[in-house]
């Protein structure tokens, strides 16, 4: 609903050109890596690696990505011993400063666990490595909360924001054309095609691929909840020393390799990846048809 609403003011600001050919170029860059694999496979094996790809992106590598707190604690140690370093890196984060506490405040409204995170006792000691690295303890524990959360909403935000996109492309464009044939008449009629017509490029397929795109980003949204909810309830990260901050990485670490090696998540992904293949053959072969003879009917009974 969001990307729609953008769309359509978008156009409200810009002649309808300019809107659709980004639109246009926009799509025909995104499908470029797919044709691309399509030159050296089938159409069918280049949309399934593709849909795979993201689908393990957002469950398994969900999994993976709190590991950069070990990067983190790193770079912590380095600001704690070499301060021109860490001047450097003080004034790199006064430029995000403002974005930075946008994020905070917006996403402590989303999620009520952020709120607790903030109320604990996030207090730095004088002689703390927060103090000598001149980095906020709250600040680090909100980003070890926040990291397991950006790839499941980022896959389900970018697949809601494509659909909403073209869904309004094909409603403007073909109400457009519609207007343009027959008058004002033609405005309800080239909406009922545009609908119809998207439903039928959509449905055949993504009946099975959409949900499995859900549950992709469902089974790491359902891990960032037990991972960033321990950070809550045992108070972890907490310590004002890094020996004390690398065993709650550690800890944490252990989590996300449990879940990496749950029989439960290969058995997900597994399943996932034959639905996927099953959507790509629905793509490849039947939905051009399905979509061809809804084309042709609808035009029959409105034109």
């Amino acid at each position: 609903m969001t990307s729609m609403l953008f769309y359509f003011l978008s156009l409200a600001t810009a002649s309808p050109e300019p809107v659709n050919d980004a639109i246009t170029s926009t799509a025909a860059m995104a499908m470029k890596k797919v044709n691309s694999a399509a030159e050296h496979l089938d159409l069918m094996w280049s949309i399934f690696l593709f849909n795979s790809l993201a689908v393990i992106t957002a469950s398994v590598g969900n999994g993976l990505l709190p590991f950069i707190q070990n990067i983190s604690i790193a770079e912590l140690k380095v600001r704690a011993h070499h301060q021109k370093y860490t001047t450097f890196s003080v004034k790199v984060e006064q430029l995000f400063q403002l974005a930075s506490t946008l994020i905070k405040d917006s996403t402590q409204r989303l999620d009520p666990g952020i709120a607790r995170l903030r109320d604990q006792d996030n207090s730095e000691t004088e002689d703390s490595i927060w103090k000598r690295a001149k980095y906020s303890k709250e600040h680090f524990r909100l980003l070890a909360y926040v990291i397991p959360y950006l790839i499941p909403v980022i896959t389900l935000t970018l697949n809601g924001m494509l659909l909403g996109i073209m869904f309004s492309f094909f409603i403007f464009n073909g109400t457009l054309s519609s207007y343009n044939l027959i008058g004002p008449p033609g405005i309800g009629q080239g909406i009922l095609f545009s609908v119809s017509y998207f439903l039928a490029f959509i449905l055949p397929h993504g009946i099975i691929e959409l949900p499995v795109i859900i549950m992709a980003g469902a089974l790491g949204y359902r891990f960032a909840r037990v991972y960033s909810d321990k950070i809550v309830e045992d108070k972890l990260l907490s310590g004002n020393e890094a020996e004390s901050l690398e065993k709650d990485i550690s800890y944490l670490n252990s989590i996300a390799t449990e879940y990496i090696r749950s029989s439960y998540l290969r058995t997900m992904v597994s399943g996932m990846l034959i639905l996927l293949l099953v959507a790509a053959y629905i793509e490849t072969n039947i939905t051009p048809n399905v979509a061809r003879q809804v084309a042709d009917l609808i035009s029959r009974l409105l034109f």
